[in-house]
């Protein structure tokens, strides 16, 4: 009976989330906020359509449990190490200026300091399973920012792990508190444990997932992954860690192996449900009665929690060496209270470190600061711009002896490419960046370089923009984007400004704001494809030229305008129709090697051969009876569909 109304209340949560999702979205609110006020209409201290407490503190488990294994399959141990500097120390920094910050307040309030360290702990976890889907759809996860909230979120999620295990440690006093050395052995245990799961991740389950992949079956593929998740969940389990934090292992392990984007495509389709399933039922935990009876201390309590996390957060990332401007930002995002802290909620509950009133106090917080999220991170984008003016370049190759130079703003993929190339071409450039690590690397490679914010105007001026013959701006973030063609344009209105954007939507803004050039990734992939398809009809060079121009120089309009790609559609169908020309070497040992023309039999395939060209001069016509010698180049003439018929048959037979 007991999973039967688990069942019925999971049907009723994913039942009631859609009128509220649609209604959220008509409005523009992110799926998270709608979620949350799902949970707390429908729960026991509302509508009370979910009436049991313990059954909702179930869900929030098990929906937990299933968001960390994803959180985990996007966190493998090689992006651990690339994000560097930032995990270690700006992680934990971060959360130990917040402990500290929390407990000495907790002090002057005559909290016992156990309990302050431990809201400490719950105030210093952030959300990034909430964090992370707003930057993918502002298109930021390329930014700066992003990639420092990235490094201490990944450390928090693994610092979690021990501090479950340490929560009995808080139960000073209480019945429920285990012995001190239990709770020591039982972190050693853990500590081995993720040593052994390393061990596994690295070099079983890798070899395990090629076995299996062998069998060539879907069905046995995701029946071992399913297993493996369960395995995990199981193993840390028995090693006292909860089964959220298991799951969260579970996904860890599995990025290890190659087979991670598989596996992920085949459980993609129920991550929407795990979040809609998490974030109702922590909604679901909020009592409203609480809230309205204690307005001004719920707020209160919100405001000091943002406060903290981002002062200590700011310090903690500029130990990094971040531009104010990237810490401010990256401090906001790591502002709202994160989804391992209801973990380290519940537990405490168990060993009743909290009471009724303090879990109430802490899941309102909570849930208004994962409902304010958005509003969070756009707070730090505006907070940001004041540091811009105070911001100077730092670690710099000034630019000022350079003349007729390229101003490169971002060292990511593109940027990287392009000052490979200037660099091997002896053309002159400089590189902007803002992180220091992609800074030191840029400098490595021989560029000049200065630390500073793109859209900074010292920094542009220090990089010479008005004596440089172009701007490239290779970086992935859209809104810093518009804002350094906006400040290149204002400095100089000459130079040729280059620009990389995602997406075609944003190229009239982009040439609005002043950019020559607009290179959007979306269309470059469009065309690259639509070149090599002409190639496969072998259409001449000088065709698959022209239309790559039309594209280009139209900007994109005939992939854009119906009309546009309709007269050039009659263009291609009439290049199409006519005939072409191909060559064809005759490699030695092949086919063709000793054949005559007549054993080819080409005129049946309507090709003529006009010409050969052998040891330089042309044979025109080649005799039917004469015979083919390797490093002959043969030159078909036929139509298009034709040639690719013939070639693919005689070089299949080579």
């Amino acid at each position: 009976m007991q999973d039967q109304h688990l069942l019925i209340d999971v049907a009723i949560i994913l039942t009631a989330a859609f009128p509220i999702q649609f209604l959220a979205r008509r409005l523009k609110l992110p799926a998270v906020f709608s979620y949350l006020v799902t949970g707390v209409v429908i729960g026991p201290h509302a509508l009370a359509w979910i009436d049991d407490t313990a059954q909702v503190e179930t869900i929030a488990e098990l929906g937990v449990a299933l968001i960390l294994f994803f959180i985990g399959l996007h966190i493998p141990l090689e992006r651990v190490r690339a994000l560097g500097r930032t995990t270690l120390v700006s992680g934990s920094l971060q959360m130990i200026f917040t402990v500290l910050i929390v407990t000495g307040a907790s002090m002057l309030l005559n909290i016992p300091l156990h309990l302050g360290v431990f809201y400490g702990l719950l105030v210093s976890l952030s959300s990034t399973a909430v964090v992370l889907p707003i930057l993918a759809t502002r298109d930021e996860m390329g930014a700066p920012f992003a990639r420092k909230f990235l490094g201490v979120s990944i450390f928090q999620d693994f610092a979690v792990i021990p501090l479950m295990l340490l929560v009995p440690a808080f139960a000073i006093g209480a019945d429920s508190a285990p012995p001190l050395d239990q709770v020591v052995i039982r972190v050693t245990l853990a500590i081995v444990g993720v040593v052994v799961l390393v061990a596994v991740a690295r070099f079983i389950v890798p070899r395990l997932f090629e076995l299996i992949a062998r069998l060539g079956t879907r069905e046995s593929f995701t029946a071992a992954a399913i297993v493996l998740i369960v395995a995990t969940i199981a193993l840390t389990h028995q090693l006292g860690i909860s089964a959220a934090l298991g799951a969260f292992a579970a996904g860890v392990v599995i990025a290890e192996t190659d087979y991670v984007h598989e596996i992920f495509a085949i459980l993609r389709p129920f991550r929407d449900f795990l979040s809609a399933l998490f974030f109702a039922s922590i909604g679901m935990l909020l009592d409203p009665r609480f809230v309205a009876g204690n307005p001004l201390l719920v707020i209160g309590t919100v405001l000091a929690a943002v406060a903290i996390k981002v002062l200590a957060a700011y310090p903690a990332i500029r130990s990094s060496a971040s531009l104010p401007r990237t810490s401010i930002r990256a401090a906001f995002a790591i502002a709202p209270v994160g989804e391992f802290s209801f973990l380290l909620s519940q537990a405490a509950k168990e060993y009743r470190i909290l009471g009724p009133w303090e879990e109430q106090l802490f899941i309102s917080t909570a849930v208004i600061t994962l409902a304010g999220a958005p509003l969070l991170i756009s707070a730090g984008t505006i907070l940001s711009e004041r540091f811009r003016s105070r911001e100077e370049p730092t670690e710099t190759d000034e630019g000022h002896d350079l003349r007729s130079h390229i101003v490169i703003v971002g060292y990511g993929l593109n940027g990287q490419n392009v000052a490979r190339v200037l660099s091997q071409t002896g053309i002159p450039h400089v590189v902007l960046e803002e992180d220091v690590e992609r800074a030191a690397a840029a400098r490595l490679a021989g560029s000049k370089v200065i630390l500073t914010d793109g859209a900074d105007p010292d920094g542009l001026s220090s990089a010479g923009v008005e004596r440089a013959l172009a701007v490239i701006v290779a970086i992935s973030d859209s809104d810093g984007t518009r804002r350094i063609v906006k400040t290149v344009r204002g400095i100089s209105p000459t130079v040729r400004l280059i620009v990389r954007t995602r997406y075609v939507a944003e190229v009239d803004a982009l040439r609005a704001l002043g950019a020559d050039e607009v290179i959007p990734e979306e269309f470059e992939t469009s065309i690259e494809i639509v070149v090599r398809a002409l190639r496969v009809f072998r259409l001449p060079g000088n065709i698959v030229a022209a239309q790559l121009r039309i594209l280009r120089d139209e900007g994109y309009r005939m992939l854009r305008d119906p009309e546009g790609r309709t007269s050039e559609g009659r263009r291609l169908s009439a290049i199409m129709g006519a005939g072409t020309s191909e060559t064809f070497l005759a490699m030695p040992d092949s086919f063709v090697e000793g054949k005559t023309f007549a054993e080819l039999q080409l005129e049946q395939d309507h090709i003529a051969v006009p010409v050969v060209i052998r040891d330089g001069k042309p044979i025109s016509p080649p005799p039917q009876e004469e015979r083919i010698v390797a490093g002959d180049t043969l030159i078909l003439v036929g139509s298009h569909e034709d040639l690719v018929r013939v070639t693919a048959r005689l070089e299949k037979a080579v």
